[in-house]
């Protein structure tokens, strides 16, 4: 297989990295971080006006048609820029509703999306229960109850996308929020704080009005594309931290030389080149699966374990070959190092997607 970009895919690639690298930078970020929300919203709005937001959707709903390879290759970028912004959640929702969403669903909702009027996210993940597609919520009689955890960017988003178990077994549902913004009779939601400083929602529905989202294959699809978004973005952060540290390396000095020229610098850093490379290599494998229609379950797992375990070496080795440089706040090394933990443990760290992995393959 040839995960080499087309040379749409790789405009895609530039142009987000040109948009993101122009405009964020340490005084960026600290004022969307004083702000609060942990949401750009002018550079959301350059995106959309790039097009960017809807690069994975139908022509018709006002996207790109492009597929799952470019919305990892947008999110590789995000990654490496660190961007405060719901690009993961909004745009895998939107993906799904656009494959499994019936016309009227796909037109109420997508091109907003794409304009970049309209965030969407997702809430699949369960207080201390990391079996995803057997969710304990419940939808029955257009009513949605129970409880979900590490909701993403709850208070942007006009739309929520739930995993849920009905009489016909786990499905999407969809809750949409009022005109006016806020969120039906029937829900709550109480908030926290991840490790990259971004509100995280828990939320309890207790009889909220919903829709079904697709049939019975919609919660696998959902939830791969998340995996894949989360891989995809762990790919730029990990890519970023590696690039930096290896250029401090090369400057920083001591005993009258860079450390980069001491062994056990040299190999600590190339352990992380291979590390890196594992990253991308299994994030693209399983990237080309799911735009080819292949069976990518096993290549996801695989992808997510690097994402999770590898990618933890890669943030101690950068950390620890920038002394206490790595975790001043000035310097942008520590921002990779948290967005690098949260990514790690979404969805489940390393020990629970092995437990997946073994499963499937037992399946199997």
């Amino acid at each position: 297989m040839d995960f080499t970009p087309t040379d749409a895919q790789q405009a895609v690639a530039e142009l987000a990295d040109q948009i993101l690298g122009d405009a964020l930078d340490m005084e960026r970020h600290r004022s969307v971080e004083a702000a609060g929300g942990w949401f750009d919203r002018d550079l959301w709005a350059s995106l959309a006006e790039a097009g960017l937001l809807g690069i994975a959707l139908g022509e018709d709903v006002g996207g790109a048609g492009l597929d799952a390879v470019a919305l990892a290759l947008l999110l590789r970028a995000q990654g490496n820029h660190v961007a405060p912004l719901p690009l993961l959640p909004s745009s895998v929702a939107a993906l799904v509703v656009d494959h499994h969403g019936s016309e009227e669903q796909r037109r109420r909702l997508l091109p907003g999306v794409a304009d970049g009027s309209t965030v969407l996210t997702v809430a699949v993940q369960e207080h201390l229960d990391d079996r995803l597609d057997q969710p304990s919520c419940t939808f029955a009689d257009g009513r949605l109850s129970g409880r979900k955890v590490v909701v993403e960017h709850l208070d942007a988003a006009s739309a929520l996308l739930v995993t849920a178990d009905t009489a016909e077994g786990p499905r999407c549902v969809l809750v949409e929020a009022t005109p006016d913004g806020t969120w039906p009779q029937g829900s709550s939601a109480a908030e926290g704080t991840s490790t990259r400083r971004q509100p995280l929602f828990d939320v309890t529905f207790d009889g909220m009005p919903g829709e079904v989202v697709g049939d019975a294959t919609t919660v696998g699809a959902l939830l791969d594309h998340l995996r894949l978004g989360i891989c995809a973005t762990q790919l730029g952060v990990t890519e970023r931290a590696l690039s930096m540290t290896a250029e401090y390396a090369s400057t920083r000095e001591q005993f009258g030389r860079p450390i980069a020229t001491f062994q056990a610098v040299g190999q600590r850093l190339a352990d992380q080149f291979v590390n890196v490379g594992g990253i991308r290599l299994a994030t693209l494998s399983a990237a080309w699966r799911l735009a080819n229609g292949v069976d990518a379950d096993e290549d996801l797992l695989v992808a997510k374990w690097w994402a999770s375990e590898r990618a933890t070496d890669v943030a101690n080795a950068t950390q620890h070959c920038h002394g206490g440089m790595g975790v001043a706040t000035d310097y942008p090394l520590h921002r990779y190092t948290l967005w690098n933990k949260h990514l790690t443990t979404s969805l489940g760290a390393g020990t629970q997607t092995l437990r997946h992995l073994g499963a499937l393959l037992a399946a199997g």
